[in-house]
């Protein structure tokens, strides 16, 4: 890999190398394709193995774009990269499936859930270190809305930023997650239950004043149809904090990279 300077700024490929932008690190990238074709990887025998890290990569990336795209409302407030910290998170669901063959795997969620609240969604600005407060995830009853509680939450004492801020506002986003399992007849993984991660709500709180007062900060999200109704399903619940360094006539003006998030609970079947 390469990364050039000059005047030919262009996307696409010139013989044995590919040109592309990298929009993170905001360089042109100059790299060279791999040498062996599609057909001539799945047809020689001699790559049994890398046949089932494939196979298996390619299952959890599946899953793992299903999660980001449920997190689409607050993407602004994650790291560009953040599907590489999705993925390991992936992997591990992954790999404690016992009751398929090695390099056929499946995702399943509910085998250890937990790790969905260990992807760090934005690691130049951990959500952990920015909020600084205890706050209460509830689900209700018809397991179709998802509360946010703070009580006496103070902005210049429970949230901390890079700068100083003008104001905050929270997210709250209720994404339902897929398992992704192998199909036998297709030979390709597919969602237990498709397109689920449309179906995502999110809420959105006022603007709160750096120096407002003590308040409680209360946040719900609605599904329209109840959660957890399939096997295979998973409900999370991520929260964003986005900060305003500014103010034009009295509102809040924002600049990309502002904020954090997370996911923060869970729910299954």
């Amino acid at each position: 890999m390469a990364i050039y300077n000059g005047p030919f700024n262009f996307t696409g490929s010139f013989g044995n190398v590919r040109f592309y932008y990298d929009p993170v690190l905001k360089v042109n990238i100059a790299s060279e394709k791999g040498v062996h074709t599609r057909d001539a990887f799945w047809n020689n025998p001699n790559y049994a193995r890398a046949w089932a890290l494939v196979r298996e990569f390619g299952g959890r990336s599946k899953w793992a774009a299903s999660v980001k795209k449920g997190l689409s409302d607050i993407e602004h407030l994650m790291y560009p990269r953040c599907f590489n910290q999705i993925m390991p998170a992936g992997y591990l669901i992954q790999q404690q499936d016992e009751n398929c063959a090695n390099g056929l795997h499946d995702v399943i969620v509910n085998n250890d859930p937990g790790l969905l609240l260990g992807i760090d969604l934005n690691e130049r600005s951990p959500f952990s270190r920015i909020l600084r407060c205890n706050y209460e995830i509830t689900l209700s009853p018809d397991k179709k809305t998802v509360t946010l509680t703070i009580h006496g939450f103070i902005p210049s004492k429970d949230a901390h930023w890079k700068t100083n801020f003008y104001a905050m506002r929270f997210y709250l986003v209720i994404l339902q997650i897929t398992d992704m399992v192998w199909n036998p007849v297709t030979e390709k993984y597919e969602p237990v239950v498709a397109d689920l991660e449309l179906l995502s709500q999110c809420a959105v709180s006022e603007w709160i004043v750096r120096n407002s007062v003590s308040g409680d900060v209360i946040l719900q999200a609605t599904l329209e149809q109840p959660a957890l109704t399939s096997p295979g399903t998973t409900l999370a619940a991520a929260v964003g904090v986005e900060f305003s360094i500014s103010a034009f006539r009295g509102q809040p003006t924002i600049k990309p990279n502002s904020g954090s998030a997370a996911i923060v609970a869970y729910y299954t079947v």
